[in-house]
């Protein structure tokens, strides 16, 4: 087994037991599911696409039985930021580390802004101004510094990027 993709597994089990055992906070505080966001930003920066596939699915349906959420919720989520991740991977992996923060703080709020969205529609309750303005930049800002973080730990062991190059003089 990858060893990556265990750490990417305890480290979605270690978010999903802070937003169980933790205080019950709401708003800018709600710390659970935006740690999930991070775990999903380096997931998707680590692992192969078919391997990716398989951690969303089976990470995603855990969080949406254990969370009481509508089934394929929080896997849609992670599904949408790993391709907009995964679509950027080559630049990713050649910036430097305020761009890396800068790029998962774009994905934290990307993914706080796509599990709102669901969040609000499941239960039908819409509150976008606050979600939208205050909550939104707090929590993507600490989704992307602790994806930062996260992927320093995880020693960025993914596949090389490869670059192709056709005709031309070199």
């Amino acid at each position: 087994m990858n060893p990556v993709f265990g750490r990417l597994v305890l480290l979605a089990l270690g978010a999903w037991f802070i937003r169980a055992a933790g205080p019950e906070w709401h708003g800018v505080s709600a710390l659970g599911t935006n740690l999930l966001g991070a775990v999903a930003i380096q997931a998707a920066l680590n692992l192969s696409v078919p391997v990716l596939l398989v951690w969303v699915v089976g990470v995603g349906l855990f969080w949406d039985l254990a969370t009481f959420s509508a089934l394929g919720h929080h896997a849609l989520v992670m599904g949408g930021v790993g391709m907009l991740v995964r679509t950027q991977k080559g630049w990713w992996v050649g910036s430097s580390w305020g761009e890396q923060a800068v790029g998962a703080i774009l994905a934290g709020v990307a993914f706080f802004t796509w599990d709102r969205f669901l969040h609000c529609w499941e239960v039908r309750s819409w509150s976008w101004p606050f979600s939208l303005s205050i909550a939104l930049v707090i929590a993507g800002t600490i989704n992307g510094l602790v994806s930062v973080v996260l992927g320093t730990w995880l020693g960025r062991r993914s596949e090389p990027v490869r670059v192709l190059r056709r005709g031309g003089r070199q």
